[in-house]
């Protein structure tokens, strides 16, 4: 048996859809194309010569009526713009408009309309609307389709190339072949390849050996020629796909080889038939979840070839039923392709509470995906979803534009949540430019913070990873500004912050920190981390040395609190005066009352206590000694 023979003896399963007119490209897939005839009554007569091959005047159509073109040229006008085509009430109903559009026109009417197409909103529709008029464009004069495809960027036009030659093919495979002999050679390695693809799909009949010697007249690589005649072996038409259909389902036990084969039938069906057919097919399998797979994954082979709003029309109309995860699967496709069509979309949906549930995950994706665009077009949204989508989308922007959110925190009415947001929102802005953030910070001494936190709070998102590099320009960058409420200056925050990451130098820049309260705190971060280092009291006891002596006591009663409870506990008895010890006490018990979980027994309490004189006594409300 001969190779060709195998091959066709094991065509019966290599079921891979029946796409005739499908644009693959190895550079470029583009996605969505909407189906049409391009052969349509067209009459084609093909009279051609090698010779005739290199003539720039098109000579494979036959003569264009005068009369016929002035007649083509008075129809409808209506109907040959592509911007009101486009705002038909949905896309299935806009892409039946552009196909009788496409199958009355001649090459007058497809020029205007590649020029017209230039001006559409949306890559998908753009480029499925180019593909389509190429298409046809290359049905009656493919040379001067050529020529306008030189006009578009390497890969497009490559692609609109490789489908060019298919409906040349298609027509007349000579006249094709004696013009690519010059021109196919010229192309890149994958528009090359691209091209002979697209002839061996158009000449479906033809044996291996003849398609690589039509390859090999366009100087295609023979290694490239026969890596591709492979990998479309497998692509060869159903002579009849409903009784492939019948036979695969008759087995017993459906595996993952059946559902494969069931799924390529399904493409076939579908280009032979129609998706009604198709539907009739897939809603007979009794299995939900086989017969919800199949659709889900023929309707997303389809986006291949159809708009994705002409799929989801066929869905709803078809399988709304039967399967309505496969409605979601394709409005959340469509939403990232293009989210307010999809949106629009949707209000069509006749069942009120699936139509409610599909707006709910179009939005969903859509704020999640492109939430600037969606905070700047509120009023295209149902009302019913405006405050979520505000919420959600400035959530989404604090994380991807935080500089952008910053003007949108005035939609979020509860405090605490805006905290939450500019936490996000100034975490990631440090990363991206953390002196645009810190500005910001410093301009805005009014923002709003809920009770229980104060402004200094969003510091911590911000300085978490201030390098020495950046400290010395937030520093200069906080002495111009005043100091805040308690008197405290910004630059202190700065230098506490870099301590954690680099000690030396959160030390020497110490000096740079204006006098009062900030500069105390400083000190008491720098503490934190000398302490973190060796658990040592004595080291912490040795930095104060620096402080005024007038400011040694207010500094452990800050310093001590922020150690952890036990471990403070353990450290009073060391501290270097009573004063010293009564300051941390005071603080320590002061935090234990806060706590719901009070972290002292009895006796601790007791032991703190005895640090304390009648000064931190009145402020606990404390009997003093001598009065028990």
């Amino acid at each position: 048996m001969t190779n060709q023979d195998r091959r066709n003896s094991g065509l019966h399963f290599q079921l891979v859809p029946y796409l005739i007119g499908t644009g693959l490209s190895v550079v470029l897939c583009v996605g969505a194309l909407i189906l049409f005839n391009p052969f349509h009554d067209e009459g084609v007569q093909t009279n051609s010569t090698a010779d005739e091959s290199g003539s720039d005047t098109p000579h494979h159509v036959a003569p264009v009526d005068e009369t016929e073109s002035r007649e083509s040229d008075q129809g409808p006008r209506m109907s040959s713009n592509l911007a009101s085509i486009f705002k038909l009430q949905t896309y299935f109903e806009s892409s039946l408009a552009l196909d009788d559009l496409l199958n009355n026109a001649n090459v007058s009417m497809l020029i205007d309309l590649l020029d017209q197409s230039h001006d559409l909103q949306g890559v998908e529709r753009l480029q499925s609307t180019q593909t389509q008029i190429f298409r046809k464009f290359a049905t009656l004069d493919p040379i001067q389709a050529l020529t306008y495809a030189e006009s578009f960027p390497k890969s497009l036009y490559e692609h609109f190339v490789s489908l060019i030659y298919r409906e040349w093919s298609a027509i007349d495979l000579d006249d094709a072949l004696n013009f690519g002999e010059q021109h196919v050679p010229s192309l890149s390695w994958e528009g090359t390849s691209t091209v002979i693809e697209q002839i061996f799909r158009a000449a479906w009949e033809l044996s291996d050996d003849a398609k690589l010697q039509l390859a090999e007249r366009l100087q295609v690589n023979p290694y490239t020629s026969t890596f591709v005649l492979e990998k479309i072996e497998n692509d060869k038409p159903l002579d009849n796909p409903i009784e492939a259909w019948k036979e695969v389902l008759s087995i017993e036990n459906v595996g993952d080889d059946e559902r494969y084969q069931l799924q390529q039938i399904g493409m076939a069906v579908i280009e032979k038939d129609g998706y009604s057919k198709f539907a009739e097919l897939a809603n007979s399998i009794q299995d939900r979840r086989t017969r919800t797979g199949l659709i889900s994954r023929v309707l997303s082979d389809r986006l291949d070839t159809d708009e994705i709003g002409v799929v989801f029309e066929h869905a709803l109309q078809l399988f709304h039923e039967t399967a309505r995860t496969v409605l979601f699967e394709l409005a959340g496709r469509w939403c990232f392709k293009d989210p307010l069509a999809a949106l629009n979309a949707m209000t069509n949906v006749p069942d009120d509470r699936l139509r409610k549930r599909l707006e709910e995950r179009v939005i969903k994706y859509w704020v999640g995906g492109r939430p600037m665009e969606v905070l700047e077009q509120l009023d295209v949204l149902p009302v019913e979803y405006r405050e979520i989508a505000v919420t959600e989308g400035i959530w989404s922007m604090s994380g991807r534009h935080p500089k952008e959110t910053t003007k949108h925190l005035d939609k979020v009415s509860d405090p605490q949540t805006k905290l939450n947001v500019m936490w996000t929102m100034l975490q990631n802005w440090a990363y991206q430019d953390i002196e645009e953030a810190f500005t910001w910070f410093l301009d805005n001494p009014d923002l709003e913070v809920p009770l229980g936190h104060s402004r200094a709070s969003l510091l911590a998102p911000l300085l978490n990873n201030v390098s020495p590099e950046s400290a010395r320009s937030l520093i200069e960058l906080a002495l111009k500004y005043p100091v805040d409420e308690s008197g405290s200056g910004w630059e202190s925050h700065v230098v506490g912050f870099l301590a954690y990451r680099d000690l030396a130098n959160a030390k020497e820049l110490l000096p740079k920190v204006r006098d009062g309260p900030g500069q105390l705190n400083a000190y008491v971060m720098i503490g934190q981390v000398v302490f973190n280092q060796d658990q040592s009291m004595n080291s912490v006891i040795e930095l104060t040395e620096e402080i005024a002596e007038e400011d040694r006591v207010e500094f452990f009663g800050q310093f001590v609190p922020r150690l952890s409870p036990q471990v403070a506990y353990k450290q009073i008895d060391v501290l270097p005066t009573p004063e010293a010890q009564a300051s941390a006490a005071l603080g320590l018990l002061q935090r234990a009352e806060k706590s719901s979980n009070n972290p002292y027994n009895e006796e601790q309490i007791d032991h703190l206590e005895s640090f304390l004189t009648d000064k931190e006594r009145a402020v606990l409300e404390l009997d003093s000694p001598s009065n028990r």
